[in-house]
């Protein structure tokens, strides 16, 4: 398969479509990546993340824009800064590319979007005008007929399914495209700019997870591992050492490494989720949560939010017990705030009250770890008198008033 404008050659544009209907001006979005000026190159990004993956979903137009993309990595032009901070357009065209891998959804089998795709008693006529209704024709209704409560419900399900069918089907062509998208993204870790060289690795770890290509990964994993090893500056380094793990790799070299930063995103490998060391190095991070929250300039994908709240999940995952997660527990306390409980201090409060009964009762007593843990939130003004329907519900849930006072009453109660 051919990347580039000649892949996409004969695609009517009319007929395929983006999240807000058919895809015809998609084509002049990709033509003013190279060929606009500033602003029409920032539109045209915003078209790529909005409405050919809206997110995360993928439309039909997603790989015939994709293909082009792709063509586009070797275009001098896309070496160009998009933004102040010098940001090459390549970088950002390669976020795209990882945002189509990942919407191949690399966790569902085959045989499972197979079905998907063609689901039984489900007519290929509904399915057609769910394609239509996308593309802004007409709406999928019920057949004549069908004016039975029942016959409705019916026709709803089929409706879902139909809808299902389109995006399975697009999620297959995402697969059967991928081996032509991988090459050129490889390629880009050979580019000048570390955000380059992580933006490709990211994409080449998403598009070799696909099915059908899982035979890439080892030799994707050593390019990566042998740019990693080259990288001077933390930002890359740690991207790709992410990378690695995302690749399945278990970047144990890492674990050594001068950086606090590419030490913990060593150990946050899936290979590495067992490995006494990797859990050490995390917590350790995890002791001084507002650094690891400010180690990057450009934070790596695999962080969405503040790096910490990556961290507490990997240790959650892996701990066997509250005591060995105390010290990072407290250290989070003092400094997060009440927003944060769906990522922080409520998962930790979880652990800390792993058995609140069903429904939740206050605990008979407390344990030494769990009156360390409670004392060091009634500590933080920042967690109480939240309006954050979740902060109290972090409380509630493990049997426990969101009430200052009372926290401290249970605290000094005696065992």
């Amino acid at each position: 398969m051919t990347i580039g404008w000649e892949a996409v050659a004969d695609v009517d544009w009319t007929r395929v479509f983006h999240a807000y209907g058919a895809a015809v001006d998609t084509p002049d979005h990709l033509r003013a990546l190279t060929d606009g000026d500033a602003a029409a190159r920032s539109e045209a990004l915003e078209h790529l993340e909005f409405a050919v993956i809206h997110q995360g979903t993928p439309w039909t137009a997603t790989v015939p824009a994709a293909l082009v993309v792709a063509g586009l990595l070797a275009d001098p032009a896309t070496a160009e800064p998009i933004d102040e901070d010098g940001r090459p357009l390549r970088a950002a065209l390669l976020d795209f590319l990882d945002s189509v891998a990942t919407a191949g959804h690399p966790d569902i089998d085959d045989e499972k979007l197979n079905a998907m795709a063609r689901p039984p008693g489900v007519p290929e006529k509904l399915i057609q005008k769910t394609y239509k209704s996308l593309l802004g024709d007409e709406n999928p209704a019920a057949e004549e007929g069908d004016d039975e409560e029942e016959g409705q419900e019916v026709d709803r399900k089929a409706a879902t399914a139909a809808w299902d069918a389109v995006i399975a089907r697009v999620v297959l062509e995402i697969r059967s495209t991928a081996p032509a998208l991988l090459p050129p993204v490889e390629a880009a870790l050979d580019d000048e700019d570390p955000r380059v060289r992580a933006g490709a690795a990211n994409a080449a770890a998403w598009l070799s997870a696909l099915p059908g290509l899982e035979h890439r990964r080892d030799a994707v994993a050593a390019k990566v591992e042998h740019v990693a090893r080259r990288a001077p500056h933390r930002d890359e380094r740690a991207a790709l050492v992410l990378s690695l793990g995302d690749l399945g790799a278990a970047p144990r070299e890492f674990l050594a490494d001068p950086d606090p930063a590419v030490r913990a995103c060593a150990a946050l490998a899936p290979a590495l989720a067992r490995d006494p060391a990797a859990f050490e190095e995390l917590l350790t991070a995890l002791r001084r949560p507002a650094e690891a929250d400010a180690w990057f300039t450009h934070r790596p994908p695999q962080f969405p939010a503040h790096v910490r709240f990556t961290l507490v999940d990997a240790v959650l995952h892996r701990a066997t017990d509250f005591e060995q997660l105390l010290p990072t527990a407290v250290a989070i306390a003092q400094m997060t705030n009440d927003a944060c409980y769906r990522w922080d201090w409520g998962r930790l409060l979880a652990a800390a009250f792993p058995d609140p009964g069903d429904p939740p009762t206050p605990p008979t007593g407390l344990t030494d770890a769990q009156r360390t843990y409670l004392r060091a939130l009634v500590e933080n003004e920042d967690l109480w008198g939240s309006e954050y329907f979740g902060a109290h519900m972090a409380f509630e849930q493990v049997g426990l008033p969101y009430d200052r006072d009372a926290i401290r009453a249970l605290i000094e109660a005696p065992s």
